[in-house]
């Protein structure tokens, strides 16, 4: 394979100090995007969940879901667009769940907050995949 293509090398190197010091290297495989998205998840009773995307690829692609994360005592945003798949706890018996997986066909997300009522959510998406196998 010839010495081809493009090559970012980092502040202070040029791209024949070796490929530690590179950037971006355009002949090392990188995932490429699928689609993304905007919505909203109304959450009535302070949880709900939702399909984001469905897809045919067969597999589980590796994903993002951002969504406003709220004070679930007063139910008011005080993060935009905090990325999900993690799960927060504020204290004895008062919490909130954000989560977001993949399937074999979809993305799927889900909020379940203690105290909010009826928020609705506004979130962000994207979905990779391997575009060479």
């Amino acid at each position: 394979m010839g010495n081809y293509g493009v090559k970012i090398a980092k502040s202070g190197y040029g791209y024949t100090d070796g490929n530690r010091r590179l950037v971006y290297n355009s002949t090392y495989p990188l995932l490429k995007m699928l689609t993304h998205g905007t919505g909203t998840l109304s959450c009535p009773s302070g949880s709900g969940s939702k399909t984001v995307y469905t897809h045919s690829l067969g597999f589980k692609p590796m994903f993002y879901v951002w969504i406003n994360y709220l004070n679930i005592d007063t139910g008011t945003e005080i993060e935009k667009l905090r990325m999900m798949s993690w799960r927060d706890y504020m204290g004895v018996g008062v919490w909130s769940s954000y989560r977001a997986w993949a399937t074999a066909t979809t993305i799927e997300i889900a909020v379940a907050t203690a105290y909010a009522t009826s928020p609705t959510l506004d979130y962000i998406y994207a979905v990779y995949y391997d575009g060479v196998s």
